[in-house]
């Protein structure tokens, strides 16, 4: 069974750098002001999201399984650095 990277890539992404905001809390630019602090973590992850759909690196077909492991590290990685 294949299945496209786009969404394996995409909760990847998530857990990756809601990972490293956690273990790296002094990364954030904006402490004192919450919306700027939102936009910066917002545009961490949508930055590598979106040079991922112009490198058409989501459009290839991965087996289901190595989605998911993609999915599961992604998660693990947000745990582990808490």
């Amino acid at each position: 069974m294949k299945w496209k990277l786009r969404i394996p890539m995409m909760l990847f992404i998530f857990g990756l750098v809601s990972g490293i905001y956690q273990y790296y809390p002094n990364i954030i630019v904006f402490k004192e002001n919450y919306l700027l602090n939102s936009l910066q973590f917002l545009a961490s992850i949508g930055i590598p999201i979106y040079i991922l759909e112009k490198t058409q690196i989501n459009e290839k077909q991965v087996n289901f399984l190595f989605g998911i492991l993609l999915i599961f590290s992604g998660v693990i990685i947000d745990y582990l650095m808490i």
